[in-house]
């Protein structure tokens, strides 16, 4: 994937895979000059023999995601086997007509899943589940600030959550505390 073009036009796309594989396909494709994003947090943890290690946490296991163009999702696909397929977007895909519309994450999206993975200092979740959403907020200070997001409380925890279009809808969230965000007024959302 040596051409400009595929960089600037290509889309983050979604390939699964088993759970254990993600770092493996990252090293591959990565090799193979694709851009590739797996979903994981980094912390230290210290032992009781004061040896500090650093772990990787995936935190949307059997996904990854790879910026790339739909021309090369076959190419990628048959020169990987740890990747099962591609996911499709089953809401744009026409069964009747045989077309099928592949899942992909926009930039935008992927710039927040990224900002949120290496700054939250709390762990981020992932979830297919649906969670009930109340307002538009912003983070005003710590780690996360300028994040925007909905509100979403879960047992006594308030949590920051931002929506993914994956083919389906997806959650990734973290605790936040109530007093770092403020409200977003309808007429400044735009």
């Amino acid at each position: 994937m040596t051409d400009e073009t595929n960089v600037i036009d290509g889309k983050w796309f979604i390939a699964e895979c088993k759970p254990t594989r993600e770092r493996t396909l990252r090293s591959s494709l990565e090799r193979a000059g694709y851009d590739v994003y797996v979903a994981s947090q980094t912390e230290t943890k210290v032992y009781a023999s004061r040896n500090r290690r650093k772990i990787e946490t995936i935190v949307i296991p059997g996904k990854i995601f790879i910026h790339t163009t739909e021309a090369d999702l076959w190419n990628i696909l048959l020169a990987n086997p740890g990747i099962y397929r591609f996911m499709i977007n089953k809401a744009s895909s026409d069964r009747e007509k045989g077309m099928r519309v592949y899942a992909y994450v926009s930039d935008f999206e992927m710039q927040q899943l990224q900002y949120v993975l290496s700054n939250a200092p709390n762990p981020v979740m992932f979830t297919t589940k649906e969670l009930s959403l109340g307002q538009q907020i912003e983070v005003m200070r710590g780690p996360l600030i300028g994040l925007k997001g909905e509100l979403a409380r879960i047992e006594s925890a308030t949590y920051i959550v931002l929506k993914m279009e994956m083919g389906e809808r997806n959650y990734v969230f973290t605790e936040i505390p109530v007093q770092d965000v403020r409200p977003i007024n309808e007429s400044s959302r735009t």
